[in-house]
């Protein structure tokens, strides 16, 4: 039946009225009858039995430095806040800006939505909330409002830039450095991406290096690390796995961490993805009757996929066997 006699409804009307009407029922049916105003707090808050960012970031497996850097500049943070009580309104504390450099995989943004939470969890921040914007997202026709635009939603909170070097224009790089400085006490700006693009990128406006003075590397994850990951995605899912198939996810670790840019964490992630469709495959070829619960969760040895060829490659041209 027609809302509206000889109204067509474009696909983007459909789509546009789909994503609007859950949002629509909460705030009519739910959060109406409490008289609470729906806003950027309710996604927010958390439940109190929950364990808070800071505990989710030390639990976090491998990352030692990193853990230690954050709690040094957190610790340095309230010092500056105790100065600025004592001393008044006239002194500036500085920037907590920052700069996330390492390998795909290694946690970056992962880290990065944590310490968000922790911001607000230590009172650094107003809202704890992440907004992530690409360095291409920020750049090129566009880019003031662009910019300004992502300031302003993540106001009280982290805006993290993930391959900030993709920000190439100067006007880009000007309006980035008058936000940072401007929103200094209202947003933390971290930015993110490989280490050695990112010195380069350091270099391209003085005003970046005297704007951002926490730089944290990620180092890429050892074998135990990547194994243990690997474990704990196992886990996560609900599946079980035999000692052979972790001897084996070891091996493959071990070969491939000396590769560049081999993924780390994504690498872990993609096998486990892989061992499933190896594990769902090898059940489809099995008698009805040899099916059971444990047949259905567990990985074996013969479910760890094989090193991918251009790997292989690669391994052969530093030296190791495979």
């Amino acid at each position: 039946m027609a809302l509206f006699p000889g109204h067509k409804f474009s696909q983007t009307d459909v789509l546009r009225a789909y994503e609007q009407f859950e949002a629509w029922c909460l705030n009519k049916n739910i959060l109406k009858a409490y008289d609470y105003n729906f806003s950027e707090d309710f996604l927010l808050d958390r439940d109190e039995n929950e364990v808070s960012a800071y505990e989710k970031l030390n639990n976090m497996i491998g990352l030692k430095i990193v853990k230690e850097q954050i709690d040094k500049i957190i610790t340095a943070d309230i010092v500056e806040k105790e100065r600025k009580k004592r001393k008044g309104n006239d002194y500036h504390t500085s920037s907590m800006h920052m700069i996330f450099g390492g390998n795909p995989g290694s946690a970056k943004t992962t880290v990065a939505k944590l310490f968000a939470g922790i911001t607000k969890e230590k009172g650094i921040l107003k809202s704890g909330a992440f907004v992530e914007r690409g360095g291409m997202d920020l750049d090129g026709i566009g880019c003031v409002s662009a910019i300004r635009e992502a300031f302003l939603a993540e106001r009280g909170g982290v805006l993290f830039i993930d391959e900030a070097y993709a920000m190439k224009s100067d006007t880009a790089i000007t309006v980035l450095l008058q936000e940072m400085e401007n929103q200094r006490e209202n947003v933390i700006v971290i930015l993110a991406g490989y280490n050695e693009r990112m010195k380069a990128f350091m270099k391209k406006n003085e005003g970046l290096k005297s704007r951002i003075p926490y730089w944290i590397d990620f180092p890429d994850y050892t074998t135990e690390e990547l194994t243990d990951i690997f474990k704990l995605m196992i886990h996560e899912k609900g599946f079980c796995v035999t000692d052979d198939a972790i001897k084996e996810a070891h091996y493959i670790f071990e070969k491939v961490r000396n590769i560049d840019d081999f993924g780390n964490g994504r690498f872990a992630r993609k096998m486990l993805e892989e061992a499933e469709m190896n594990l769902a495959e090898r059940i489809c070829q099995m008698d009805e009757t040899e099916i059971t619960t444990e047949v259905l969760t567990t990985i074996e040895e013969s479910d760890i996929p094989e090193i991918p060829t251009e790997m292989k490659r690669q391994i052969k041209k530093i030296g190791f066997a495979c």
